[in-house]
């Protein structure tokens, strides 16, 4: 529940003394505090980034304000905040209960009476938020602690903040896409209470089946879905569609205000005239309840992972100079198994189209098969012979990815009963983290490290975790037995076998991007500066100024391959040595508003070109002296990077992924020079 303190974290939060830590999340870091009375507090604070955006502060100032005026039953109050200090917070009345994204995950979904308990609360929640002047934009499960005498809804006031700031404007979204509003996935900033109130929804068919309306393979498939698909509501009790339904109407005047969410499930909650209908003994299981009362008392009850809303952010930058080291790595025991087969329910009809694949692509794009969908497919049709078995299949146009006039696809066989140990091979695995994944995950030999406010090793081949540090790492990349990542201030290097610290430093500038590999650690900070350093050490190599500006995201960062650095300045590509940071070649490629307000996307490949996505042009330039060999004008503009796919013999595959002709390419739009 509540994690020791590291070397990095404050000891003190304006009037408050920091006891540990309660979690993490997109905006920040969570404390537990204790006033000079004794009270306990739970204090968000802000990450650097956002506290260096003077909009945010004007913003969160405000909101905060609104947010001491909130003084609902189901809420927890504010009772002291500093938005003007050098890294935000934000205290709120520490509430010692589990969330309902806990409780579901621990007990499994609650009955129809429960959920209507819940929203009831929820409900009352909303109103005395929206009556404030506030939008909470992040109710999700995670953000909902589950007490007795009801839920309390917690973390407004700061994603708020967050909206109409540079975050919404460089491909940060605000809130999480599995429970926000189609409203919101186009435009946060202009959200009314309305958005609130499907958030509800979808939240409610969380607690009712265990799973999220809408759950792509990543954010971007789970927004897609959102706005092209109906919510998946397998499992969903008949008598909770029309409460759930109506909170999730596309159009947001067509959905209910938080009163009459009250008005609505009142008769169905107090109709019988029992005393103790507002109670969480009263509906939920008895198991939830239990969990309920050991986390008030202070006991854990297994290790309930704390949600990713429950959150702030950052910390203070501390002036450079050498960082402290951070506690040893621990090493943990296995996770538990995947859930199996059998337990899954049988998918849900879809709409009658099935997933874009450009040719060749490894994965295919827009909506498909879900994981649900496949398992219970398995589950129902036999396994075929080895020989026969496919890895995946593309569902044909029709319900579930079926044509009538076909039948079913044939799905994949399910995962294997038999140990590994004993078949001799690999089998599916599954670790929970304890907050979102942030990031690509990298692998290295027999590992794959992942961050999520914590650095983790897991084991390939089992998903045992073989060691996890207190490091945050916005940033990370792993080569030559070292693993490199920031924390934004703060760029060091870990063992990558065993988790221990090999060197640590404070930079001059927020990290947003970091590459590493033949020995050089190349980082991308904002102001437009990239920075070359030795990986064995830290030691500073060389360092550029005025680089693009436009685009502070990871994946439009500096490139390095094969001891070359890629960077967009002056609207120029540019070419570097990686030790020296001397310029080998430049080409002309044009300034952000020439390349179609996109970032300039740059692959490397190890067949001696660079591949370049330029808004609507795709160029191959030699890797040596920057040579132009082909030129290619897409019909629209590229959103992502070149993907090279090798072939027979010296043919190779360029996949360009943007929005491209219905029949295919366009005859006459490559050339060469």
């Amino acid at each position: 529940m509540v994690d020791q303190l590291t070397q990095h974290d404050p000891r003190r939060i304006g009037p408050f003394e920091v006891l540990g830590r309660l979690g993490a999340g997109g905006m920040g870091l969570v404390y537990l505090a204790r006033s000079a009375s004794g009270r306990r507090v739970a204090i968000k604070t802000v990450r650097t980034e956002l506290a260096e955006d003077q909009l945010f502060r004007v913003r969160f100032t405000r909101e905060v304000e609104a947010a001491r005026a909130v003084s609902g039953f189901y809420t927890a109050a504010v009772v002291d905040a500093d938005p003007r200090a050098a890294v935000p917070w934000l205290a709120t009345a520490y509430v010692p209960a589990p969330s309902l994204e806990e409780i579901v995950n621990d007990c499994g979904p609650m009955p129809a009476q429960a959920v209507r308990w819940l929203a009831a609360g929820v409900a009352e929640a909303l109103q005395s938020i929206h009556g404030a002047g506030l939008v909470h934009r992040d109710l999700k499960p995670s953000n909902v602690l589950v007490v007795e005498d009801g839920p309390r809804v917690i973390d407004f006031g700061i994603a708020s903040g967050v909206s109409n700031t540079r975050l919404t404007m460089t491909n940060v979204a605000v809130g999480t896409p599995a429970y926000m509003s189609p409203e919101q996935a186009k435009d946060s900033r202009s959200v009314t209470g309305a958005s609130d109130v499907f958030s509800l929804g979808s939240m409610l068919v969380f607690a009712a089946t265990g799973h999220p309306p809408f759950h792509g393979a990543n954010p971007v498939e789970t927004v897609f879905m959102l706005l092209r698909e109906g919510p998946d509501l397998e499992g969903l009790p008949d008598e909770l569609r029309p409460l759930i339904e109506s909170c999730m109407q596309m159009d947001p005047t067509a959905r209910p205000n938080p009163a009459d969410l009250q008005a609505q499930l009142a008769p169905h909650l107090f109709g019988s005239g029992s005393d103790d209908s507002g109670t969480a003994s009263a509906w939920l299981p008895e198991r939830a309840v239990g969990l309920i009362e050991s986390r008030r008392n202070g006991r854990p009850a297994g290790k309930p992972a704390p949600g990713p809303g429950r959150s702030g952010g950052g910390r203070p930058a501390p002036a450079p100079g050498p960082a402290p080291l951070p506690p040893p790595p621990s090493h943990d025991p296995v996770v538990p198994a995947p859930v199996p087969a059998a337990s899954v329910a049988a998918p849900v009809g879809g709409p009658d189209t099935g997933p874009v694949r450009l040719a060749g692509g490894q994965v295919p794009i827009g909506p498909g098969p879900r994981v649900a969908d496949v398992r219970a497919a398995a589950v129902k049709a036999p396994p075929p012979e080895a020989a026969l078995a496919a890895s995946w299949s593309k569902p044909r146009p029709g319900v579930n990815g079926t044509d009538p006039a076909v039948g079913p696809a044939v799905a994949a066989p399910p995962a294997p009963t038999v140990p590994p140990e004993q078949a001799g091979g690999w089998r599916p695995w599954r670790f929970r983290m304890s907050n979102d994944v942030w990031g690509t995950p990298s692998v290295a030999d027999d590992l794959v490290y992942v961050t999520s406010f914590e650095v983790h090793a897991l084991d390939v081949a089992t998903g045992r975790r073989r060691f996890k540090t207190r490091d945050v790492a916005w940033s990370m990349a792993v080569a030559d037995g070292r693993i490199h990542a920031s924390d934004g201030p703060t760029l060091f290097a870990l063992d990558a076998r065993e988790g221990g610290d090999l060197w640590r430093l404070q930079t001059d500038a927020w990290v947003y991007s970091l590459k590493a590999g033949r020995g050089s650690v190349v980082t991308g900070t904002r102001g437009g500066g990239v920075q070359g350093w030795e990986a064995s050490n830290g030691q500073k190599l060389w360092e550029i100024t005025g680089c693009q500006t436009d685009f502070e995201s990871p994946e439009a960062g500096p490139a390095l391959h094969d001891g070359t650095v890629y960077v967009w300045q002056d609207a120029r590509l540019r070419a570097l040595d990686a030790r020296t940071g001397d310029e080998r070649w430049s080409y002309p490629i044009g300034d952000a508003a020439s390349c179609g307000g996109v970032p300039v996307r740059v692959t490397p490949a190890p067949d001696g070109y660079v591949y370049v996505c330029a808004g609507t042009r795709v160029l191959a330039l030699d890797v040596a002296a920057g040579h132009v060999k082909w030129h290619f004008e897409a019909p629209g503009r590229l959103s992502l990077p070149a993907h090279l796919r090798p072939g027979p013999g010296r043919h190779r595959r360029r996949h360009l992924p943007g929005r491209l002709p219905r029949h295919g390419l366009r005859p006459g739009r490559h050339r060469r020079p």
